[in-house]
């Protein structure tokens, strides 16, 4: 039955700790967007699914809401799960993960736009999940979906970034929900006033309309990117 596949989404609720002090003597890194942003997000996707259970609309398949630890140390709790997983990883359909949902980079606030995600993997890895990506976009009101990092030869190399690696290199169709990198990345001002809430709803509808997608579609996105399999041989 499809209930024993599964969608994973992943946020990480470590951050850096305590560390060198800022100009104001600030030594505490709060991570309010890295990646407080995106645990907060998988709480309330989460929350929208309780309670469209409890008006009788259930998805077909399972979900799993994963918010790990140590990323900032080297992914080490999504490598941990995508080693030791809960559900089989040839039962984990694809996996979803958002880390930086909160803020606007440089880029954006330049161009006026404010409601906007940065999606990588997807079509890197699957050109299904890109699909499925445009469709609920459409359905939840339509951010921006921007792709200029969704790019194997992208120097910064975000597609390998955050917790979405480990199913990628375990060949689990990815997408990586991310609004960029800001002033206050790393830093002690990295606080939750900062944090564009309307915006960050925005990327979570889009979030929740690919879940529900996905949960309930009749065949799920498969790996189809050569190229990246190629890549990642090395990395199982």
């Amino acid at each position: 039955e499809l209930k024993e596949e599964v969608v994973v989404l992943t946020s990480h609720y470590d951050h850096v700790g305590i560390g060198e002090p800022d100009s104001t003597g600030d030594r505490i890194y709060n991570g309010a967007d890295d990646d407080g942003s995106g645990t907060i997000g998988l709480l309330n996707i989460a929350k929208a699914f309780a309670v469209a259970e409890r008006k009788g609309i259930k998805p077909e398949r399972s979900i799993l809401f994963l918010n790990v630890s140590a990323e900032e140390k080297g992914l080490l709790g999504s490598r941990y799960y995508s080693d030791h997983p809960v559900f089989p990883m040839e039962k984990t359909v694809a996996n979803l993960n958002t880390d930086m949902i909160g803020r606007i980079d440089s880029t954006h606030k330049s161009e006026g736009i404010e409601k906007y995600a940065y999606i990588i993997g997807a079509e890197l890895i699957s050109s299904d999940l890109d699909s499925l990506i445009k469709v609920a976009n459409k359905q939840s009101g339509e951010i921006t979906l921007d792709k200029r990092y969704n790019d194997l030869n992208d120097p910064q190399q975000f597609y390998r970034r955050s917790d979405h690696w480990h199913f990628g290199r375990k060949k689990v169709p990815f997408a990586f929900f991310f609004t960029g990198i800001h002033e206050d990345y790393h830093r002690p001002s990295d606080e939750v006033h900062k944090i564009r809430f309307e915006k960050m709803t925005s990327i979570l509808r889009t979030m929740y309309a690919t879940t529900v997608i996905i949960a309930n579609t009749d065949t799920p996105p498969a790996v189809d990117n050569q190229q990246f399999i190629e890549i990642t041989k090395s990395d199982n």
